[in-house]
């Protein structure tokens, strides 16, 4: 079953100008016409983000899932291959040191919540949340990046992205 954002649609289907129009026209770059550089593109394709809900169960007997399979998320965070890799050395972790029918449900027991609570937070901005943080205060633009966002903030949400991403470093 697709997540909220899924769409059925193929990656080659042409898009329409409108469909974005008003996010284009909200992309302010000083050194390039950013609304009409897209106007004068001959051909628009769609590229719809797409994630999957989390599944039940990833292990039927000896067989389990691993990387996208397991757990396709937006590509947000850089977790499109980091996931597949931690979920390759927990497992191989695991068979290393008990049964493998006991591998595969400790793997799934700890990387299946793991990885739903990441895509939950990838659906609510995950750590690009900052972007948003300073686009509803700064609407207008800002000069210093502090006098919008304090320091602890961003860290907050950077840390704990990081951390519930499995990418903090372990003291």
């Amino acid at each position: 079953m697709c997540g909220p954002a899924c769409t059925a649609r193929s990656s080659r289907r042409l898009g329409a100008y409108d469909d974005f129009a008003h996010f284009a026209g909200r992309l302010c770059l000083p050194f390039i016409d950013v609304e009409a550089l897209i106007r004068a593109t001959r051909e628009i394709f769609e590229y719809p983000m797409c994630d999957r809900d989390p599944l039940p169960f990833w292990t039927r007997g000896r067989v389990t899932l691993m990387g996208d399979a397991a757990h396709s998320m937006y590509p947000v965070g850089s977790n499109g291959a980091s996931q597949a890799i931690l979920d390759a050395r927990c497992l191989a972790e695991l068979l290393a040191s008990r049964p493998a029918q006991d591998a595969l449900a400790a793997y799934e027991a700890g990387r299946l919540p793991a990885t739903a609570a990441l895509v939950g937070s990838n659906r609510t901005g995950g750590p690009e949340r900052v972007i948003d943080l300073v686009a509803e205060r700064a609407p207008a633009g800002f000069e210093r990046l502090e006098d919008v966002v304090r320091p602890e903030e961003i860290a907050a949400v950077t840390q704990g992205y990081a951390t519930l991403a499995g990418f903090a470093v372990r003291a």
